[in-house]
């Protein structure tokens, strides 16, 4: 019976961690589209690549896109709009815009 539980608990727990990589990690930022972000305050643009020290290109491509979104907050940023994404490279705007 134990022998049995232990791959079972392993796939539950692999699948508890997949999900992990989900979640928002900066709530304070939205994505949003261009035409949204018209009456914002633009910050700049930020550029980042990917990291060839990642084993996965999947995984290369989200921290990319994290380290876009750090520096959007660094900036002050409330929004984003993504201007390229690809699996290498990727840039985006960056805006403040005032609470509603």
């Amino acid at each position: 019976m134990k022998y049995t539980l232990a791959p079972i608990l392993f796939a539950a727990l692999i699948a508890l961690a997949g999900c992990a990589q989900f979640r928002n990690v900066y709530p304070q930022l939205t994505e949003t589209q261009a035409p949204l972000v018209a009456d914002c305050q633009r910050l700049g643009v930020i550029a980042e690549t990917a990291n060839a020290d990642h084993l996965s290109g999947y995984m290369a491509r989200r921290s990319m896109e994290n380290r876009v979104r750090e520096r959007a907050v660094q900036l002050g940023a409330t929004h984003i709009v993504w201007l390229h994404r690809t699996d290498t490279s990727a840039t985006a705007q960056a805006f403040r815009c005032a609470a509603d």
